[in-house]
């Protein structure tokens, strides 16, 4: 038991943003820009303000451009 609570810690480790914001300054969300860049990524906006980084973790880094092209400060989640 206590292996399988080790391995989904190091696997909720190795995927630590579910979900992708564009942050203003100050870090509040930009729920128009989140959902305006989810979509032109052909990205699933789930919950009102988050855009599932799963349906665009191909193009994570266009995300947070696409934040900053819209006048975010930039985006939470990572990319390599």
């Amino acid at each position: 038991m206590k292996f399988l609570a080790i391995v989904l810690l190091a696997v909720a480790a190795a995927f630590p943003a579910e979900a992708c914001k564009c942050l203003d300054v100050g870090g509040g969300n930009n729920i128009g820009n989140t959902q305006n860049c989810c979509a032109s990524l052909s990205g699933s906006f789930q919950g009102g303000n988050d855009c599932a980084a799963g349906s665009i973790s191909e193009h994570l880094s266009n995300f947070r451009s696409c934040c900053k092209n819209r006048g975010s400060q930039t985006s939470d989640c990572d990319f390599p």
